[in-house]
């Protein structure tokens, strides 16, 4: 450490910033973040649905829910929906992770007989991880540069397992090799 340079009078400044009220719009709503996450994971099970919807209609493919509860640091406890996808005598389970993640803004672990896979909430835009630091003081938020950052437009994808991670798209497609490869087929 270097010599102290700080006057009394800039630290006293400091001790005082420290103690006054954070801004409503500074402090962390963990219920908002979790009413956030159960829309877009209602939004990929309505996604998934309308992609079997025609498996599900011939009786081929059985897709039913049951409740599971995840507890999240600065959420607390609550109950999700698993999804559960029922193809001859394969299983497929669509299990949430949680929304309070590095990286993403959410994940739901996919698990067959064969293998697991993982579908993300991410930045529509990005096609594999990236670090990126934001500052966020008041009502805006900025990059470690000082330069505002862009609104995030949300969307599923599925993640490639490491160590050379990828994000695919969430098509019906990917989601039909993603079923069978976690199912073995």
């Amino acid at each position: 450490m270097s010599t102290p340079k700080m006057s009394v009078s800039a630290f006293d400044d400091f001790v005082e910033r420290q103690q006054a009220t954070p801004d409503e719009s500074d402090a962390f709503d963990g219920t908002r973040e979790r009413d956030e996450w159960l829309v877009h994971l209602s939004e990929l099970y309505a996604l998934i649905d309308d992609f079997l919807r025609p498996y599900v209609e011939k009786g081929s493919i059985a897709i039913d829910y049951d409740d599971i509860s995840l507890t999240e640091e600065g959420i607390g406890q609550y109950d999700v929906k698993r999804m559960v996808m029922q193809i001859g005598r394969q299983r497929v389970t669509f299990t949430p992770v949680g929304t309070m993640l590095i990286g993403t803004k959410g994940r739901v672990d996919v698990e067959g007989t064969a293998g697991r896979a993982r579908l993300i909430l991410t930045d529509r835009q990005a096609r594999k991880p990236r670090i990126a630091v934001t500052v966020q003081r008041g009502t805006g938020s900025a990059s470690a540069s000082g330069e505002p950052t862009p609104a995030v437009d949300w969307t599923w994808k599925i993640a490639t397992m490491p160590p050379q991670i990828e994000y695919i798209d969430l098509t019906r497609d990917s989601l039909f090799e993603m079923v069978m490869e976690v199912a073995n087929a």
